[in-house]
């Protein structure tokens, strides 16, 4: 739906929303960094994710889920503040979120919830690897165990409270990891709010050793998309992307166990997703900031045993990254800002008109998409159509309809579907179509 959802949770929650006099449910968030839709099991027959398995198995999955940015920053501020990037501030990546952006995170906190994050965090600006003081530069995070930008992924550092930087050896999401389950002991006993930041599968793509011989280049199956003089060097970077997810699958079944052994299963909230997917050879592409489906679909899986879904597939239910803040705070009994633009969808996931992304914001190449049912539209910075797909037709979007005959009913709903969007993103355009942000 494109209007906003300004209500309170107490004015429709059902028996499984925490009530006010009901102990909280603790929620974690598992964010990785470029883990594509696409690589999923039952989606990718060559990915080995047992883990994955079980969460969908335990859980609900959302097959079609979308980044609101297929960018680092842009992203993780989109999903903590439930805002898009042209609202939030943060375009790019080395941008710090202003103050006055609202947060997930700082509702929790004021709730009472014990808040902490661990990992990258990418919304201090360019620092590298970044001290982030204790303050509200933390975003209502109170323990703290992570670094502001870098892709080291092994022996690495981290800080807590001081500008002393911490070592740590070893693969980076194995520590990450330690620290999450160390944060679930020590707070078991009351609401927390735990948000663990992996780096990998993004690049550079050297996974552990545990599992870096797990995959044949040459026996894996690429996307159909994937250009013939690319194939075999999309297989050896399909190899190590893979190993890179079997590594943070391993680290994903550590936590769940740990949730077994505190009791905590029922309690907890528990979401897996992604800041973007990436292109790893698809249309010939590289770079994960394209308006393709293997770089704007995510993964989402959610598992809150109290709702009573296991194993449940909501491929009618349209989602984007900036819904997670105001649908997660309903379903922990607490009301959301009103500052913030995604749609409420507790307590029953309906689903949504359309979703909208943006990407490469301020720049000559800026573009936006909508995707409404099976359509799709990418318009650039003039609001030109640049690429119209059918997704049940065409899923590899090998045909471009953009100019096509025969489709300018199909654009012309889409195009102002999207005008609607930005009217009530608080956009502005001028007589050329261009954008003012204000």
């Amino acid at each position: 739906m494109l209007r906003r959802t300004f209500l309170q949770a107490a004015a429709f929650a059902p028996g499984f929303l925490a009530a006010a006099s009901e102990r909280k449910p603790n929620l974690i968030i598992v964010l990785t960094d470029q883990w594509r839709g696409q690589a999923l099991p039952g989606v990718s027959s060559d990915l080995h994710a047992p883990t994955l398995r079980r969460l969908m198995e335990e859980g609900i999955t959302f097959p079609r889920c979308y980044t609101a940015c297929p960018q680092s920053s842009p992203a993780r501020a989109a999903l903590l503040s439930g805002r898009f990037p042209h609202a939030s501030g943060v375009t790019e990546d080395n941008i710090q979120l202003p103050l006055d952006q609202p947060s997930l995170s700082a509702v929790l906190a004021e709730a009472g919830y014990r808040t902490g994050y661990i990992g990258k965090w990418a919304l201090d600006g360019g620092a590298d690897p970044g001290f982030v003081p204790p303050g509200p530069r933390r975003r209502g995070f109170e323990d703290w165990a992570a670094f502001n930008r870098g892709n080291r992924f092994y022996d690495s550092r981290y800080f807590r409270d001081r500008a002393e930087p911490i070592l740590a050896k070893g693969f980076e999401p194995d520590y990450q990891t330690d620290l999450a389950i160390d944060f679930i002991q020590q707070n078991r006993r009351n609401p927390f709010f735990l948000f663990l930041s992996w780096g990998p599968p993004h690049p550079p793509r050297n996974p552990p050793e545990r599992t870096a011989d797990l995959y044949t280049p040459a026996k894996l199956a690429v996307r159909e998309n994937v250009p013939e003089e690319l194939m075999s060097r999309a297989q050896i970077e399909y190899a190590g992307y893979y190993a890179l997810c079997s590594a943070l699958d391993e680290n994903l079944s550590r936590l769940l166990n740990a949730l077994d052994t505190e009791n905590l299963r029922d309690d907890t909230i528990l979401v897996f997703t992604s800041t973007s997917g990436t292109m790893l050879g698809s249309h010939g592409l590289e770079d994960q900031t394209q308006p393709y489906e293997e770089s704007l679909r995510i993964p989402l899986l959610l598992r809150y045993p109290k709702l009573g879904k296991a194993g449940l597939v909501r491929d009618d239910v349209m989602i984007s990254l900036v819904d997670l803040a105001p649908t997660l705070l309903t379903l922990c009994g607490l009301p959301f800002p009103v500052e913030m633009q995604g749609s409420n969808l507790a307590p029953g996931f309906a689903g949504q008109e359309a979703v909208f992304a943006e990407g490469k914001l301020r720049t000559s190449d800026e573009w936006r998409a909508v995707v409404r049912g099976l359509d799709k539209l990418v318009v650039n910075r003039e609001m030109e159509a640049t690429h119209l797909f059918n997704l049940g037709q065409d899923p590899l979007e090998l045909e471009n309809l953009a100019r096509a005959g025969g489709q300018e009913r199909k654009r012309d709903e889409l195009t102002a579907l999207l005008r609607k969007w930005m009217r009530l993103m608080q956009f502005q355009t001028d007589a050329s179509g261009l954008k003012k942000r204000s």
